[in-house]
């Protein structure tokens, strides 16, 4: 009994026509089942949601640490301007332009790429404070 019911399933299965479960059939169905070409098509995506998942968690990650980076520097610059009094009205712009940014962006990938460049704003900054204090 068991032998014909597996011959059965194996003939079905070569009447296939699809492996896409949207397809949809009797015989097409069977045969996703029986052959474990659902569950492969199941992993499959599990692993693109868990990559995924995996990047964006990446990504969050280095947001917070680049916000984090630009606060420091912002209240380095702070301190700088403070401790060399008052600057010419192009240094006095440039300072004021640094400290007001707020970094956004449509995504994440964006939001990122605006923080690294306000970062890096920031840095030319604060080299260019440095060398004006001595």
């Amino acid at each position: 009994m068991k032998w014909t019911i597996l011959m059965s399933c194996a003939g079905l299965a070569a009447c296939t026509t699809s492996t896409d479960p949207a397809d949809g059939g009797f015989f097409n169905g069977v045969s996703g089942i029986a052959t474990g070409t659902y569950q492969d098509q199941i992993d499959a995506t599990e692993a693109q949601v868990a990559a995924s998942q995996a990047r964006n968690a990446n990504l969050a990650a280095q947001i917070r640490g680049s916000e984090s980076e630009l606060a420091r520097l912002k209240v380095a610059i702070v301190n700088q301007r403070n401790a060399l009094g008052s600057t010419d009205a192009a240094t006095s712009n440039r300072i004021n332009a640094v400290l007001v940014s707020q970094p956004t962006g449509s995504t994440d990938a964006a939001r990122l790429a605006a923080l690294q460049k306000s970062i890096a704003d920031a840095r030319a900054l604060s080299q260019d404070l440095a060398k004006l204090a001595g």
